[in-house]
């Protein structure tokens, strides 16, 4: 790095406690806007439409979780062509990088539709166990946002294509302005029409649709470095193969809670003892609470990964001990407020959500138990991020992925059988603590193999990050 570009460089310079603030609090801000809307989606549908539309977009979630990580996987590995292709100044080749994902959404999208018109009514029968109330809500919920699923890939892909392009603030703006527009829509097509789980797609997809009218006005305009249309150079089957490389690292955390939940889901009907119905709304309350809870905790976690990566490349080591310190520390006290919540509170989330008695006596039984060990988990997700801002990949994918894979999955599929139904429950908090261990021993690894300070500072500068 050149003596002027340190200069300039906002990370290297300062007290590392307003950097991180600086740096944490507008990311934070965008992630806690649309963690905000799973929340408020979920309000609106047990308020205004019962705890059985609760259920039914629940049930779905899994196959919304499937269409995210089909979504990241082609708009992630398109962003990381176009921000190297832009950066060598290869403007063309970003181009056709942004078309040849374009081209790969549509083909995704078609199949996602043709999967849905062929399994879509089986699947929503099966998941709702012959409730038809259930299975209708959940069938239209789906067909929705299936039928009108290019528009959210083509805006995933747009706005990770502003993100490569430098255009950071514009793309959270956006995104922002569509959340925002997402809550009142549903607020209009729940709470005033009264149309349950399909108001919830349709507002999802007119917002959306809004979305990428504004982008197209955007890129028309020709205040952006890629204009709207443009084949440009390079393969398009070259750079199908690239974009389906690199985004699938991403892709399999959204895969990994599409596959988790779709396990819950399917111990519950094995395993219940309660309605199901009111255990499934019960935990759909739990997972949209979850789900904010982490969405900011990413946003610090990406701000630390941020930090550090530009110091540890600027060989200032002090600077990247500082900053994970910093990180570390905010995702502990973070999460241990949250886990307070969680343990002491159930039943007034529970009421914030629905007024049935059934459903909120089934959140006050699940969430303590789930929730038992919320604290151990946010920390690693902060160390994931650091080593991943190291050019360690081998060890942040073993934090990132271990715990849905090797520990979570199976603990869910195995731990019913041992303890019944609250082996369910068990599970998460079971994972958590066993990916402790686990992060221990990756730790002591790094230690012996590449001689760092408690696994995870390096001692002096290496030659070259290693994997």
């Amino acid at each position: 790095m050149s003596t002027t570009e340190a200069v300039h460089n906002p990370y290297l310079h300062g007290p590392l406690s307003l950097v991180f603030l600086r740096t944490a609090a507008p990311i934070i801000l965008f992630m806690t806007v649309s963690g905000l809307f799973t929340i408020v989606d979920a309000l609106f549908l047990g308020r205004f439409a019962g705890s059985k539309a609760l259920t039914a977009v629940t049930l779905m979630f899994p196959v919304m979780m499937l269409m995210v990580a089909l979504q990241s996987m082609v708009s992630a590995g398109m962003a990381s062509i176009v921000a190297r292709k832009i950066g060598a100044g290869d403007m063309a080749g970003a181009e056709g990088a942004v078309h040849a994902a374009h081209l790969l959404a549509l083909v995704v999208s078609a199949g996602l539709m043709l999967a849905f018109f062929l399994l879509g009514a089986p699947l929503t029968r099966a998941l709702a166990a012959g409730d038809a109330e259930i299975a209708e809500m959940g069938l239209s919920f789906t067909g929705i946002m299936v039928v009108f699923s290019p528009f959210a890939f083509f805006l995933n892909i747009q706005g990770d294509a502003l993100r490569s392009e430098g255009m950071v603030g514009t793309m959270a703006l956006l995104a922002i302005i569509a959340t925002v527009l997402n809550m009142a829509f549903n607020y209009v097509l729940i709470g005033v029409f009264q149309f349950g789980p399909a108001g919830s797609a349709a507002g999802s997809v007119i917002a959306q649709v809004l979305s990428v009218a504004a982008v197209v006005v955007l890129r028309l305009s020709g205040r952006t470095r890629l204009p709207l249309i443009a084949r440009g150079t390079g393969s398009v089957l070259g750079n199908w193969r690239s974009i389906l490389v690199l985004g699938a690292p991403p892709s399999l955390s959204f895969l990994g809670i599409s596959l988790a939940s779709g396990l819950i889901i399917a111990d519950i009907q094995i395993w219940s003892t309660a309605n199901m119905s009111d255990t499934v709304a019960a935990y759909g309350v739990i997972s949209r609470i979850l789900t904010f809870a982490y969405l900011p905790l990413m946003g610090a976690s990406m701000a630390c990964q941020s930090i550090a990566g530009n110091n540890f490349g600027a060989g200032l080591h002090a600077r990247v001990r500082a900053s994970l310190k910093i990180g570390f520390v905010f995702a502990l006290i973070y999460s241990a407020l949250f886990e307070i919540a969680f343990v002491a509170l159930p039943q007034p989330i529970g009421e914030l959500f629905v007024d049935d008695p059934a459903v909120v006596a089934e959140v006050v039984r699940i969430m303590p138990v789930m929730c038992g060990a919320y604290v151990l988990s946010a920390p690693l997700l902060i160390i994931a991020g650091y080593y991943q801002a190291l050019g360690m990949a081998g060890s942040a994918a073993v934090l990132s992925l271990a715990r849905t894979y090797l520990i979570g999955l199976p603990l869910l599929a195995l731990v019913p059988f041992a303890l019944g139904e609250p082996g369910i429950w068990i599970a998460s908090p079971a994972g958590d603590v066993l990916m402790l261990l686990a992060a221990g021993g990756l730790l002591a690894w790094n230690v012996r193999r590449r001689r760092m300070d408690w696994g995870l500072f390096h001692r002096e500068a290496p030659a070259t990050a290693v994997a």
